[in-house]
């Protein structure tokens, strides 16, 4: 029986790996390092190093092309990342251009790695490849991703979709420069939520979870009234 059972799971496991698909090296390579063409552009700088930029930025660099043709010549860009951008135009015989690269640090902290592919006119394989690295130092405040406001605690959302017997969390910040420990209005607000935050007292500039307790059923046109230290006395939060 063990002999029997040993084969069954030989075979499924044989099974299994015939249909995964190993992908080529070389396949992998032509990802990292795409295949270009020579053209009349010629890009003056392959690695552009924007250094180190806050994560609330957006700084620009640029790259000249020289168009050594005897016609003006086209180009359009892609790029790797969402967070960079690059320019497209046209470029007349003999003169240069600048490639201008506008990069974002807004959530990507920490060293990056990104690429600018440049065609010419209407090439499907690029004509070159700029590489673009540096590092995003992460802001130390952050109150830009919290746009609502409780008195002192801010929140990502000022509301919270809550059904019978859950726990929902809404990402907060205090924004004050007091600690800050939040409870429910027991008078305004539904007796069976319950509200805190984690950690239970938020020290200045501390950012943490606004956690909404609903024990048992539902009812309708709940309320949800919060009070803290250092904040307006009633604060609404909305339960959908």
């Amino acid at each position: 029986m063990r002999n029997f059972l040993t084969l069954i799971l030989c075979l499924v496991y044989v099974g299994a790996v015939a249909q995964i698909r190993l992908v080529p090296k070389a396949v992998l390579d032509s990802i990292a390092n795409p295949r270009t063409v020579e053209s009349a552009l010629v890009v003056e700088s392959r690695v552009v190093d924007f250094g180190r930029i806050a994560e609330s930025d957006r700084v620009e660099r640029s790259v000249e092309i020289k168009n050594v043709g005897s016609v003006a010549m086209a180009y359009r860009t892609t790029t790797s990342c969402r967070c960079l951008t690059a320019t497209s135009g046209v470029v007349r015989a003999g003169q240069s251009a600048k490639v201008v690269l506008s990069l974002s640090g807004k959530g990507y902290p920490g060293p990056f790695s990104h690429r600018v592919t440049l065609y010419a006119a209407d090439m499907a394989i690029p004509t070159a490849v700029i590489g673009v690295k540096g590092y995003v130092v992460a802001d130390s405040d952050h109150r830009g991703d919290y746009p609502y406001a409780c008195g002192a605690l801010l929140l990502r959302q000022p509301s919270v979709k809550i059904d019978c017997n859950t726990t929902e969390r809404i990402a907060c910040m205090n924004g004050s420069n007091r600690a800050v420990t939040v409870t429910k209005d027991s008078l305004l607000s539904s007796e069976n939520i319950e509200v805190y935050t984690e950690p239970k007292t938020l020290q200045a500039g501390e950012e943490g979870d606004l956690v909404v307790v609903l024990r048992g059923e539902k009812q309708q046109k709940m309320k949800l009234y919060i009070v803290g230290e250092y904040a307006p006395s009633k604060r609404e939060i909305k339960i959908e």
